[in-house]
């Protein structure tokens, strides 16, 4: 399954970079940085799991590792944004700033395609070590160190660089903090837990206080390029609450507050827990397109298009998913036969057997 997956998706890329026109390359750019950031933010939760040495990583842990061991569809998804950058990069074919300028170094397509392709490396590399038995407190510390920068900068390759008059350092951040609370949504609604399980408490505080933080990162964002009234800032956010603002102020702004307005009494039950998790996901989504889309170069993709791109996208990630899944459960299930020893955080079996409202069985002695 992984290898048809794998198959699909680069000979897609290759056709799309080769053969694709702009409104092509712009549905494939959404789409490939909306399941970026899930895999990546797969790969901080398990790092933050791991280094809290938190209960509510439990149940949740199996989805998580299989996602970040699915980055490797990263590498593909990304050659058709770094083989033909003109089609997304105004400055990829007229560059804008002059050569004194510290950015100009920064935007050129050469060293544009190598941080491009260093970058979802890193996170595989990362994903692969994090995604096995035991606790790995001194890994997560090194994979948070290389996740802030890397993340942050992958956001203005891939998104901020588009308008090279105007830069804030928050907002990779903060797409990065949202691709948290959306990987962790989505975790939990492929693994449902019962209400009385051992990490629901810990579940519940840490989807609030994911979807606190970005809503703080945005207002934060706003307020300081309000208050410093400058130009370049100001116009970034002018485009987007001229024909774009219903895309924000009426999604996910609203998603994101009724999420927090669900998720702030305790005891959530899983309906609940359910609504939270999808309002989140909406919100990501909704505002990635706001973020992404109105610096769109040449073209604005029909929605069919960005439909039929996303669909594609969807389906390789799933399916390399599910190959991991199924993988990591028959891994553990061996492991478990043949009398390993467990672990402060359940390894896989355990996080699967709670994920499904089993009881786990007992570890092996003697």
């Amino acid at each position: 399954m992984r290898v048809a997956a794998g198959a699909g998706l680069g000979l897609a890329a290759l056709a799309v970079a080769a053969l694709g026109g702009p409104a092509l390359a712009e549905a494939w750019l959404i789409g490939f940085l909306i399941w970026m950031h899930i895999g990546v933010g797969a790969v901080g939760v398990l790092a933050l799991g791991h280094l809290l040495r938190e209960d509510w990583l439990t149940p949740v842990r199996l989805p998580l590792e299989a996602a970040a061991r699915t980055l490797p569809l990263l590498v593909l998804m990304a050659l058709p944004v770094l083989l033909v950058p003109e089609n997304l990069y105004p400055w990829a074919t007229d560059p804008t700033l002059p050569a004194d300028n510290p950015r100009a170094a920064l935007l050129q397509p050469w060293f544009f395609q190598l941080r491009g392709a260093a970058c979802p490396l890193i996170w595989t590399l990362l994903g692969w070590r994090l995604a096995r038995p035991g606790t790995h407190p001194r890994l997560s510390v090194l994979a948070l160190v290389l996740l802030l920068p890397t993340t942050t900068l992958a956001g203005f390759d891939l998104v901020l660089s588009r308008d090279t008059t105007w830069y804030a350092s928050l907002q990779g951040f903060s797409i990065w903090v949202a691709g948290l609370a959306a990987a962790l949504a989505a975790a939990i609604l492929a693994a449902p837990t019962r209400a009385d399980s051992k990490g629901m408490p810990g579940l519940e505080r840490a989807l609030l206080t994911l979807a606190l933080t970005v809503l703080w990162l945005w207002f934060t964002q706003f307020i300081v390029v309000w208050m410093a009234d400058l130009p370049n800032e100001a116009g970034w956010y002018l485009r987007r609450l001229d024909e774009w603002r219903w895309l924000q102020l009426g999604v996910a702004l609203p998603a994101v507050l009724l999420a927090i307005a669900l998720a702030a009494p305790p005891d959530h039950g899983r309906w609940r827990m359910a609504a939270v998790c999808w309002l989140l996901l909406v919100q990501f989504a909704a505002h990635l397109w706001w973020v992404v889309r109105p610096d769109a170069p040449l073209a604005q993709p029909a929605p069919w298009l960005d439909a039929l791109v996303f669909a594609g996208l969807s389906l390789a990630f799933g399916l390399w998913w599910r190959a991991e899944r199924a993988r990591l459960l028959t891994a553990a299930s061996a492991a478990t036969s043949t009398g390993a020893p467990s672990h402060a955080v359940p390894g896989p079996a355990h996080a699967g057997a709670r994920a499904s409202g089993l009881r786990s069985p007992p570890p092996a002695t003697g």
